[in-house]
């Protein structure tokens, strides 16, 4: 035991067993400060001196002091104040650490387990220490042990480090200060472990990252004392992932520039979409959210024809490892089909098996749009020569047959016979002058340089005309209601329609099939109706039929044309043409002209 003043901490009186436990001689303890023997370091100097003075008592605490030596000794100790006349004294006792007196065998297996402790905590990569809890200054206290890895790791010995009780929150980054001691706060409160990562500026200047781990240590009655923990310089993992950040913010940066869309997604029809870049909303309208939200969107938006020989190409690139290419079409969120170009190779794991698609998907809408009509094109082209060759060829031929039995017997035919061949020549050239007058209005409409001329006309009026002159009807009679209606129209436009429309009734049917022509005013235009009483039309056909060179399925010789201008000259005045099934049989072409001002 020890006496010491309670003012200042000297030491007056003590016995040697207390001199031994410290590890001093008796010369050096008297006259000493209990400070200056660092024998308040388990608890904290202003708190022991706040105890002490305020209840009068330091219950049992566990402490370290270091002989001259360097010996460091590891003792528990009680202090109690006691009162006099002239001022109060503390009593101070010493024991070893489990109670008892540290003499012969005991103390040597202590020191050798310290030693072992001390061997391992200052071998391994970290800083290690201990820190006694202050109540007056929560989140910074003072350090009483700090292993030699601070000095490698932040320029300061132990010493210095012990010496200075702000040398922590002094080299905390001005950034992380705040934070971190508030956090030490909530733990002294909470007495809860801690565990973060913050920066501390090392005595050359360096920013060193830490990650600090530790754990409160309580006395017998449960109040923390100690804080322990570990530091760990954390520095080069922090970089690399910094670079990683950087590498991954260039990536996205460039990927989300491309003009398509980049993902990841793992093979199969259960696998998930990794990734795609914010291109997916202007290729198909949904955010990379909707996107990664639908649990299989390219069962569920990939066109049902399609959807096969897209699992089926994704299937060959797992078995084979080679490179997806797939042309399919997909469901935008407006509801348009988009055509899409998948291109996407395999990344593969350290053995080479693939993992999942990393790809890249365009737009070819425009580019399919392009190509079906260069095909369509290709088609017109083969039907327009077929179609010359054949509607040309055969009224040239009876061109050719009149003009020359003209030539050969023109004196010794006929009168009925010379005007025979003259009307075959006549009616076969108006044909042929029909056909190119439809194909030079084909083109025209396709060009777009044709524009209706509208007037006010009596659609009934030149309805009747029509039916009344023209020879397209081949003898057939025809039932006509035909009312006077006014309407502003191209007049020669509607001709031609309904011109077009009585051959065609005339060319598809029988000669026994009956046929009606009506004029019928709406409150918005006019209709015109031409309708038989024949086979009708197919369903399949009934669109299909107003386009160019499109015959259906009749065996009657035609064009292909006139159905297609009707079409097209109806679009020209903002009207339309269709068929419909007429009641009790039969087909009802119809055609809408809506109302204009005049041209």
């Amino acid at each position: 035991m020890a006496i010491a003043r309670l003012a200042d901490g000297v030491i007056l009186e003590t016995n040697e067993a207390f001199c031994a436990l410290i590890g001093r001689g008796l010369g050096d303890v008297l006259g000493s400060t209990m400070v200056g023997l660092g024998l308040w370091s388990g608890v904290g100097e202003a708190w022991a001196q706040e105890q002490l003075e305020t209840h009068g008592l330091l219950d049992g605490f566990d402490t370290s002091t270091t002989t001259p030596s360097g010996v460091t000794r590891l003792v528990r100790m009680w202090a109690e104040v006691v009162r006099t006349d002239d001022e109060p004294f503390v009593i101070v006792r010493v024991s070893d650490i489990d109670g008892r007196v540290a003499a012969g065998t005991r103390y040597e297996e202590m020191r050798e387990a310290e030693v072992r402790y001390r061997a391992l905590v200052e071998t391994i990569p970290a800083i290690t220490y201990v820190d006694v809890l202050e109540r007056g200054n929560n989140g910074v206290w003072p350090t009483v042990y700090i292993s030699p890895q601070v000095e490698t790791i932040l320029g300061f010995t132990p010493q210095e480090w012990m010496a200075g009780a702000g040398l922590w929150e002094a080299r905390l980054h001005p950034d992380d200060h705040d934070w971190v001691v508030e956090i030490g706060r909530s733990v002294f409160q909470e007495g809860r472990p801690n565990s973060l990562e913050y920066r501390l500026i090392a005595r050359d200047g360096r920013v060193v990252w830490i990650e600090d781990e530790s754990v409160l240590i309580a006395d017998e009655d449960g109040v923390p004392r100690l804080e322990q923990g570990v530091m760990l310089d954390v520095t080069a993992r922090k970089h690399a992932e910094e670079r990683s950040l950087q590498a991954e913010a260039k990536y996205r940066s460039l990927v989300e520039q491309l003009p398509a869309v980049v993902y990841l997604g793992e093979y199969g029809e259960e696998g998930d979409w990794l990734y795609i870049s914010p291109a997916v909303e202007g290729l198909l309208g949904y955010t990379p959210e909707e996107w990664l939200a639908n649990p299989a969107p390219l069962g569920t938006l990939t066109h049902p024809d399609d959807l096969a020989a897209v699992r089926a190409a994704e299937e060959a690139s797992l078995r084979t490892g080679e490179p997806l290419h797939a042309e399919y079409r997909m469901r935008a969120k407006d509801g348009r089909w988009v055509w899409i170009l998948d291109e996407a190779a395999a990344v593969r794991d350290e053995h080479g098996a693939p993992l999942f698609l990393q790809g890249v998907m365009y737009d070819m809408t425009e580019r399919k749009e392009v190509e079906d009509r260069f095909v369509a094109l290709d088609r017109l082209k083969n039907t327009l020569l077929h179609t010359l060759s054949h509607d040309l060829k055969e009224p040239l031929t009876a061109i050719l047959g009149a003009a020359s039995t003209l030539e050969r017997l023109e004196h010794t035919l006929g009168e009925d016979e010379r005007k025979h061949l003259l009307q075959t020549l006549v009616a076969r050239t108006k044909g042929m002058n029909t056909l190119l007058t439809d194909l030079l209005d084909l083109d025209r409409l396709d060009q777009g340089i044709i524009e209706p001329r509208r007037f006010p006309v009596d659609l009934g009026h030149l309805t009747r005309e029509l039916v009344a002159q023209t020879d397209v009807l081949r003898g057939r009679s025809v039932t006509l209601e035909a009312p006077r209606i006014l309407a502003n129209v191209d007049a020669a436009k509607v001709e031609r329609m309904l011109e077009n429309l009585l051959s065609n009734a005339a060319r598809h049917t029988t000669s026994g099939t009956r046929i009606w022509v009506r004029v019928e005013s709406l409150n918005d235009g006019a209709l015109l109706v031409v309708e038989d009483d024949g086979e009708g039309i197919p369903e399949d056909q009934k669109t299909v039929i107003f386009e160019a060179f499109r015959r259906g399925s009749s065996t009657a010789a035609g064009s292909g044309i006139g159905l297609s201008l009707v079409a097209r000259f109806a679009e020209l005045h903002r009207g339309r043409a269709w068929v419909e099934d007429r009641p009790g049989g039969g087909s009802s072409f119809r055609v809408f002209l809506p109302d204009a001002p005049p041209s």
